[in-house]
This record gives structure tokens, sequence and C-alpha cells, in this order.
């Protein structure tokens, strides 16, 4: 499906200014996370194939005729020739004319899209506007149109989804399981090379990238609702366990995942542990040295799936 976005201005004549606030959200996870999304893209492919289907019989057609002709070309008369001639020459105009009506540039398969498209649209600007207000942004643009960077407490891509997912209720677990819910805090930059780099945002960046593909698994506490709450405590960029442990409560997550990084030159050392937060129990951790930046991402990746494989 085509997905025409959308951004938001929610103060539509302003002037920038150091007291304006811009938001920003990833409009392709967006898509991808709405529950609501799914069901229209299968109504949409499933048009698309019914039209391909009745496609595909009116080419069958025309070349079933293309075939009884060749095979009696010696036999006809030169009437019945021109005859045929003629009826495969109306059903390819037909053929042709149903795939401008259908595929072509403001067709069915076009108006079909805009159809499904327009509600979808419509509760998408709603929930960003709603959770924009709510975070106080005059702004909100997207990610995935060219913007390279956008400080985490910025991005409000979480918000939105959850609050766009709200009409479906809890996920859909397997019966009498209890999906967790995990919290992912900026790891803490033990030398000045790390903070100079903002290596813990980094890295909690790197783990909440890694962690959305267990979101089926999980109930992901989003890092807006962690920056949040640390902001609370006037707490920015440092953050101790026991601290992590009393936001972990606040926000009724059964695990949190903390840890420490520094920074030499190029090598880079980090410790990321997953705790249960009742009990303070730490339940898998993996300390690791990588020698050049680039490597950080998959390596924190990879980190995350083997703590993940550690949870009850």
């Amino acid at each position: 499906m085509k997905k025409y976005l959308l951004f938001i201005l929610l103060t539509l004549s302003f002037t920038f200014s150091k007291e304006t606030k811009i938001g920003f959200v990833d409009s392709k996870r967006i898509f991808s996370e709405y529950q609501a999304s799914a069901a229209a893209s299968a109504q949409f492919n499933e048009f698309v194939k019914s039209c391909q289907d009745s496609a595909a019989v009116l080419r069958q057609n025309i070349e079933k005729l293309q075939s009884e002709l060749e095979a009696q070309k010696l036999v006809l008369s030169e009437e019945a020739r021109l005859k045929k001639l003629d009826e495969i020459d109306v059903l390819t105009k037909a053929y042709n004319n149903y795939l401008q009506d259908v595929f072509g540039s403001g067709g069915k398969i076009e108006q079909k899209n805009d159809e499904l498209m327009a509600p979808l649209i419509k509760k998408i600007n709603e929930a960003v506007a709603k959770i924009a207000e709510q975070e106080g942004f005059k702004i909100v643009l997207d990610l995935s149109e060219g913007i390279y960077y956008a400080a985490g407490e910025l991005d409000i891509t979480d918000l939105v989804i959850n609050q766009l997912n709200l009409e479906y209720g809890p996920a859909a677990t397997p019966a009498g399981e209890v999906k967790k819910t995990i919290a992912i805090f900026p790891l803490r930059e033990e030398n000045s090379e790390a903070q100079n780099a903002k290596l813990g945002e980094r890295a909690q960046d790197e783990l909440y990238t890694a962690i959305n593909t267990f979101r089926t698994r999980y109930n992901i506490i989003a890092k807006n609702m962690v920056k949040a709450e640390m902001l609370k405590h006037n707490l920015r960029r440092y953050i101790e366990d026991d601290q992590a442990y009393r936001i972990g409560r606040t926000l009724l997550c059964d695990y949190i995942i903390i840890g420490n990084i520094k920074k030499s030159v190029n090598k880079i050392n980090y410790t990321i542990s997953i705790r249960k937060v009742d009990g303070e129990k730490i339940i898998a951790q993996r300390k690791r040295t990588v020698t050049e930046e680039f490597k950080l991402s998959e390596s924190l990746n990879n980190d995350l799936r083997a703590l993940l494989s550690k949870i009850e």
C-alpha cells in the first residue's frame, strides 16, 4: 500500500526561536506497528489480487482466440479469419482499457488505496496531535523524510504507536501467558570520552531499535517515558542501579536493562545486564569490548538477544 504521510504543524503560523519545541515521528514504524495497518494492507492486497485475476482471465481469452486462429488458419475462410481477428481486437482493447482503468494513474487500485488509507491517516494525525500537545511540541516532523538525527527525547514515535493501539487492548499472547514489561535505561558513561560521544544515550537508542523485533513477546516501555521519569528525579544521563530499580517500579516493569560504558580512543568497553525489578536480581549480564565504534550497534543487538533469552 502507498503510505501518504501527514505532517503535523500544531501551530501553523510561528516564528522559530529557542522556545519552539520540535518533535519527530518515524512514519515507517508507525505504519508497521499500528495494528489497523495490517488489516488495511490485507484488504488492499485481496482487492489487488482480485483485479489481477480478472485481468488474467481477459488475457487468457485473448490467448485462446489467438491459438484457435493459429491452429485453424489453413482451413478458415477469409471471412472467418477476419471475424476472428476482429474478436481478438475487441478483446485486446477491452483488456488494455481494463488495465488502464484499474492499474493506471487514478485507477481503481489507487482509489482503493486512498479509501483505505484515509481513515488511518486521520487517526494517525489525531494521535500525533494529541501526543504532541501533551508533550508540549509545536511542530512534529517525520524522521523517515530525510532528517538525519533527532535527540531521543524529541522522538514521540513510541508514544504515538501506543496511543493508536489502545483501541485494540493488550496484544494477544499465548493462552495463560502474560507479557513481561521491559524498560531500557541509558548506559552510565564512565569517562569523559564516553560522555563527549554521548555513548550512553546512543547505546540506549541502539537497544531500543533492536528490541522492536520482540514487541509481540514483551511490553516495551517507551523511551520517552523512561526519560520523563528520569527527569522527574533530576536524572539526565547518569543513573545508579537503585535509581533505575525505583523508576522501574514506578513504570510497573518486570525487567529493566541497564549498564555502563566507557571509551578509549577507538576502543569501547561496556557492560549491560537485564534485571528483575521484583527482588532487584540480575538475570543475565554481558561484557563486551568493541574496537571500532561502528561495530557498537551489531554488538549491542547480539547481546540484547542473549539477555532476552534468559528471561523466565
